[in-house]
């Protein structure tokens, strides 16, 4: 099996398609003031960030577990997977 090399701003996007897609409005909304604004996102237990953490895991990305109970997701690193398992996610995403 090969290996990709994709950029977590990627994931990070296509979690957004997901989580729009699922009429998720408010996750989709902080996902995307993240992207716009930051070079990660801080995810913590609430509803809202447990919706982000999953899309992105879903979209083939993982967060980093921080200190307590927070996560966060690195939008200027990469992500290697499977190139199968990309090109099964964009196909679910996009069709």
């Amino acid at each position: 099996m090969s290996t990709i090399t994709i950029e977590n701003k990627e994931i990070a996007m296509m979690a957004f398609d997901k989580l729009s897609k699922e009429n998720k409005t408010d996750s989709a909304l902080r996902l995307a003031r993240n992207l716009l604004r930051n070079t990660s996102i801080s995810l913590g237990i609430g509803d809202i960030d447990w919706d982000i953490d999953m899309a992105i895991r879903q979209c083939g990305g993982e967060s980093r577990t921080g200190y307590g109970y927070t996560a966060r997701f690195h939008f200027n690193r990469n992500t290697e997977m499977e190139k199968e398992k990309y090109d099964r996610i964009v196909k679910e995403l996009y069709g």
